[in-house]
């Protein structure tokens, strides 16, 4: 039975090229939207270099502080002391990472000025995320201890300031005006990864201001590595004990101190949705709602289509309701023809997603981004094509299947 209904929805799709086309192109173009949309989300929630161990990480990243009267505030990231001084000292992480944020160092090469992104970091940093070295290693705890003037690079810079391709290890690169020994060399990391792109990294102990001061708002974050998803709650509870026995001191205009370990998804909601709540929900319902909204106005487009379609077919429908074809199997019919469109279109659709994640792969218009189209981001793409079938095929089927014989061969009148 499957099989000719196929055969029919087949002849059917060839019989009028130009609605075929139509509905193709609405339906391959907004799957390819969708598609490269989820790549995008997939590439940035989901574990992948150097963040490889994103699934049991949780950041700190950001504080506030507030008045006893919780009229006024301050946020920013968190200070050293801050990372060193408490979370540091937690008991139930395997390892805490320290980085700062939002730096600068500028370097020339001939009358050419390179403006390049900079992170200071401890020597937990290369043991919590997965670089790969192209050249030698990162710095340790000696380098640190030694206040060794030592960088780690990353690609893009080694060929732009020593040559493309040109072995950097043991060259000296100046930074605002201060001489630094390359050690390492990495693979270069997307502009997206918060906690690990940078196209320098240097030893915390070269930073040219105080950071050691005490305090709880600076320019740094921590990624607290767990021994596994499980042990989430306990670092969690560990953590805000930790925040809650704090003493700020009585002198401080600001007080009240509030910050939070979170999973980079929690991190992400809260930034997008600009709540201090767990929001997680909320976001991925807004990513929802956005996407299927998306998919519903081309599905509208598509039931009038269809049914304007199936109008031209009433006479045919009242023949074959006249042979004893059913409401149920003229609905099934209508189905097969709509979803068989459906699945050509999203065909198309991946094909065209791929092409334009190729593309964007090799424009850098996102530096150093590699998207690929998965097996996940592949079932999503089947998924919105069936729900895109049956949203614009549902309504039209049923509305046709129902007709009285007689008005079909009239021609669909009521």
């Amino acid at each position: 039975m499957l099989k000719n209904y196929l055969k029919i929805a087949w002849k059917v799709l060839g019989r009028n090229k130009f609605f075929t086309f139509v509905s193709l192109f609405g339906i391959s173009f907004t799957l390819a939207v969708l598609l490269i949309v989820a790549t995008m989300m997939d590439d940035l929630l989901n574990p992948k270099y150097p963040e490889k161990k994103g699934r049991r990480t949780l950041v700190v990243n950001e504080v506030t502080m507030r008045d006893k009267d919780r009229t006024s505030m301050s946020r920013s990231g968190a200070s050293f002391h801050f990372l060193d001084h408490y979370v540091k000292q937690l008991k139930t992480p395997e390892l805490v990472a320290i980085n700062s944020n939002g730096n600068t160092a500028t370097a020339f090469v001939g009358d050419k000025k390179l403006a390049l992104d900079l992170r200071y970091t401890c020597e937990n940093y290369w043991k919590v995320f997965d670089f790969e070295f192209l050249e030698g290693k990162p710095f340790g705890r000696t380098e640190l201890d030694n206040n060794a003037h030592v960088a780690v690079i990353s690609e893009d810079t080694r060929d732009q300031y020593f040559g493309l391709d040109t072995e950097a290890l043991g060259k000296t690169i100046i930074l605002n005006g201060i001489s630094y020994q390359v050690i390492g060399v990495v693979k270069n990391v997307p502009f997206f990864r918060g906690s690990t792109a940078a196209d320098l990294y240097l030893p915390y102990s070269t930073v040219p201001w105080d950071y050691r001061r005490t305090g709880f708002l600076g320019g740094f974050e921590g990624s607290v590595l767990a021994h596994s998803r499980s042990d989430f709650s306990a670092l969690k509870a560990e953590f805000n004990d930790m925040v809650s026995r704090i003493d700020v001191p009585e002198d401080e205009y600001l007080q009240l101190l509030e910050v939070e370990a979170k999973t980079l998804l929690e991190h992400i909601s809260s930034e997008v949705t600009a709540s201090d709540k767990n929001s997680v929900g909320l976001f991925l319902g807004v990513l929802i709602g956005g996407m299927f909204l998306f998919m519903l106005l081309p599905a509208v487009n598509l039931i009038n289509l269809n049914t304007s379609r199936i109008m031209e077919r009433a006479s045919e429908i009242g023949v074959r309701k006249a042979f004893g074809a059913t409401s149920s199997n003229l609905t099934i019919q209508f189905l097969v023809e709509n979803i068989l469109l459906t699945l050509i279109g999203g065909a198309v659709g991946l094909g065209l997603a791929f092409i334009v994640i190729q593309f964007l792969n090799q424009s850098g218009w996102i530096p150093h981004a590699q998207f690929r189209v998965n097996f996940v981001v592949f079932l999503v793409g089947l998924l919105f094509c069936l729900i895109f079938g049956l949203l614009s095929g549902v309504l039209p089927a049923r509305r046709m299947s129902k007709m009285k014989i007689v008005n079909a061969i009239k021609g669909g009148e009521s």
